[in-house]
């Protein structure tokens, strides 16, 4: 195995294990045993844990960014903002849920202490954040929502769609008897009543 197949064997496995156990319910010793390598080649390929953790967010990245990307620019492209909405709520929604691995170490690291978390949210949640920011803006300067923070509008939407994959990842059962698409077009529905011009 050559030093980048290692490499990323390593990262994968650590995604895998740390998403599982989490960081500190994970020793090195067990990273190393399920690779089949010893302790000394991990610190060969990453001599610290913050390079760990920078590789895991770059593997995360890599792991959703063809089809997150192409789901995305649909979003920003859609000129009806019901339909944009729905959307962008679906591809949160399936985030969550379609790999419960991405949040479940996000959710580690952030209880845990660990940069991974910090890294993430600098690296990705910003990025993800601004595009529609500007388009939620751009919606207020047409009078098309009320005049109000684009990070305020874009949170609360996000936010009834994440806090819904979030306690049904937890609980792990659906809380609602409708589908993933019924159940966007409602947050879909409170959330333009809530913030359409009137």
């Amino acid at each position: 195995m050559s030093g980048d197949e290692r490499r990323a064997q390593i990262v994968s496995t650590a995604f895998d294990l740390f998403a599982q156990n989490g960081f500190r319910g994970t020793t090195t010793r067990e990273l190393a045993h399920a690779v089949g390598v010893s302790e000394p080649v991990l610190y060969q390929h990453f001599p610290n844990k913050k390079e760990l953790y920078t590789a895991i967010v770059q593997h995360m990245i890599e792991v959703g960014s063809a089809e997150f990307c192409g789901r995305m620019e649909a979003v920003l492209n859609e000129a009806d903002e019901r339909a944009s909405l729905q959307r962008l709520g679906e591809l949160v929604m399936a985030w969550y849920l379609d790999d419960p691995r991405m949040i479940r170490l996000l959710l580690f690291s952030a209880l845990e202490g660990h940069e991974l978390a910090e890294i993430w949210h600098t690296q990705v949640v910003t990025a993800f954040f601004a595009p529609f920011e500007a388009k939620l803006a751009r919606l207020a300067d047409v009078g098309r929502l009320k005049k109000m923070e684009p990070t305020v509008l874009m949170r609360s939407f996000v936010g009834m769609v994440a806090h819904y994959s979030l306690i049904t990842i937890l609980f792990k059962h659906r809380q609602f008897d409708l589908d993933r698409k019924a159940t966007v077009a409602r947050f879909v529905d409170i959330f333009i009543s809530g913030a359409e011009r009137r």
